[in-house]
């Protein structure tokens, strides 16, 4: 298209159609972009394009603290200086090849520089946290740790190793006095915790629960009359405790003419389950039954439950079972509950530095008392022996430690007599009944925790049942054995144990610190 000259536009003065002036117009206004160019112009159209600069050579990224300011020197002379965005960072020029820039707010920005030689150079600038005093004190607090620590948008990011979830959790919070007060607009601060606990973090215990329970009673009552033919007109009778029912008298349905009879076997008195001992004298129409016992008991309990936990982590052992119980609801009916009892094991460990071991442990053995059962409804409900704890210790690993102890000494004596008759020396024993119980009770917990690995793949383990095989028929039936030959391990020689036994006791029993006389007690153990 050409235009023609009607006024000065620039160009000078020409009435004539001028193709040259035409021809810039074209090109002005396709640069421009304000009109386009038909097709059936002298030239065709020149698209518009638009190519990104690249500035790599002319960049440079630097982390300006908040609320601090940095001096940039820079090598080239700047003529100009401006910040996009200014809520993020701030920029004065201070000469030529200075600037000074200020952080105010988390974020990032950029800063366009032009220099004197009309290029434009750009600074890339991150606003973030300044933590090297931060990471100062962090090697104070650890100085076996390797901890980092990074501002990301605000946020505290602490990443490596520590010695102990004591420290790291120490850490942590000295970290968070350094989160800005008041936080700044538009920013949502936190601590990022990916702080690792260098080491092993497993920890078995291993608990013993030891127990010896010894009592003696001892105990004598006499029961017994005196009547018949040698005592027409009067009898004597003794019947302290009630150890044997007597009856002195004829039948109901007859009368008492003569003397009382005196009547043995079937005919007499029967004898109670309670009375130990009999004596009687057809001649002097006289019996006496006794109740004469020396009763002794050993009770020993030995628990060894082990347990692996990971610190910070609960873990649960039970080796026992269940009993029901009967629990009585409205309208008349019974419901079921189950109780449980056996072994039991709750620990929690945290490991701590130096390889101690802070414990959180709660042992507790249990088992069936049918002694204080009761009755209900024709169901028998036993009753439960318990001894239990539950404390908090800490101690390396490896040391053992007494976490509770029970030393219980029961005395307990009656004596029922006749007055004046039960004072008699010797004599007097026929009117009195004497009991006397005495019980000794030692208790002791021990834990022993330790910080263990899993074992290899090429490490064998031990099982109980390495080496068990069943007997042959010989072995069965001609020696009694349950264990084949190979129940020593391959052992051979005099120190092996023998054929069908089972490994020995370090030491004898009764020369263990936990174990008391094995078999029956006697009243001497408690003089």
């Amino acid at each position: 298209m050409f235009t023609k000259i009607t006024e000065d536009n620039g160009f000078g003065r020409d009435p004539k159609w001028s193709t040259r002036r035409s021809l810039r117009v074209a090109i002005f206004a396709i640069v421009m972009g304000t009109v386009s160019v038909t097709p059936d112009a002298a030239y065709a159209q020149a698209k518009f394009q638009a190519s990104i600069k690249d500035m790599k050579g002319s960049r440079q990224h630097i982390t300006v603290p908040l609320y601090r300011s940095l001096t940039i020197e820079t090598t080239i002379e700047t003529t100009r200086a401006d910040v996009v965005s200014k809520q993020v960072a701030d920029v004065q020029v201070i000469s030529p090849t200075q600037l000074l820039i200020s952080g105010e707010n988390f974020g990032d920005t950029s800063v366009i520089l032009v220099g004197a030689d009309h290029n434009h150079y750009v600074l890339d600038i991150h606003v973030e946290l300044d933590l090297e005093d931060l990471l100062r004190n962090a090697r104070a607090i650890d100085p076996l740790g390797a901890v980092q620590a990074r501002s990301v948008r605000g946020n505290i990011l602490l990443t490596g190793t520590v010695s102990s979830t004591d420290r790291a959790r120490r850490i942590v919070e000295l970290a968070s006095l350094y989160l800005p007060k008041p936080i700044p607009e538009r920013a949502q601060t936190e601590i990022q915790n990916h702080l690792e606990v260098a080491g092993e973090q497993q920890v078995l215990l291993r608990c013993t629960i030891a127990e010896v329970s010894r009592s003696a009673a001892r105990e004598l009552g006499i029961n017994g009359f005196l009547a018949g033919e040698n005592a027409k007109d009067a009898f004597l009778i003794n019947q302290l405790g009630g150890i044997n029912p007597i009856n002195i008298g004829a039948a109901a349905s007859s009368a008492v003419t003569g003397n009382v009879p005196f009547l043995t076997g079937d005919d007499g008195i029967p004898v109670s389950r309670s009375t130990t001992m009999s004596l009687g004298f057809p001649r002097a129409q006289a019996q006496f039954f006794l109740k004469a016992m020396a009763d002794n008991s050993l009770l020993s309990v030995l628990a060894e439950p082990n347990l692996v936990a990971i610190s910070g982590e609960t873990a649960q052992f039970l080796a026992g079972g269940e009993f029901p119980i009967l629990v009585p609801q409205s309208l008349g009916t019974v419901s079921v509950d189950f109780r449980e009892f056996g072994v039991r094991l709750n620990f929690t460990p945290v490991v701590r530095g130096q390889q101690r071991i802070r414990l959180r442990v709660a042992p507790e053995v249990s088992e069936l008392d049918f002694t204080t059962a009761i009755q209900f409804e024709g169901f028998v409900v036993p009753g439960l022996t318990s001894r239990s704890t539950e404390t908090t210790v800490e101690l390396t690993s490896g040391q053992t430690i007494a976490i509770a102890g029970l030393l219980n000494e029961q005395v307990r004596g009656l004596a029922s007599k006749t007055p004046a008759m039960g004072e008699i020396p010797v004599l007097g024993a026929l009117f009195r009944s004497v009991n006397y119980q005495r019980s000794l009770t030692e208790l002791v917990v021990l834990v022993t925790p330790e910080i263990v690995a899993p074992i290899e793949a090429n490490q064998k383990i031990a099982l109980p049942t390495d080496g068990l095989v069943g007997p042959d028929d010989f072995e069965l039936y001609a020696l009694g054995l349950f264990e084949g030959d190979d129940t020593n391990g391959g052992c051979k020689g005099a120190d092996c144990p023998k054929k069908g036994t089972t490994a020995q006791l370090p030491s004898e029993p009764q020369n263990a610190s936990l174990h008391g006389p094995w078999g029956l007690a006697t009243t001497s153990d408690y003089r």
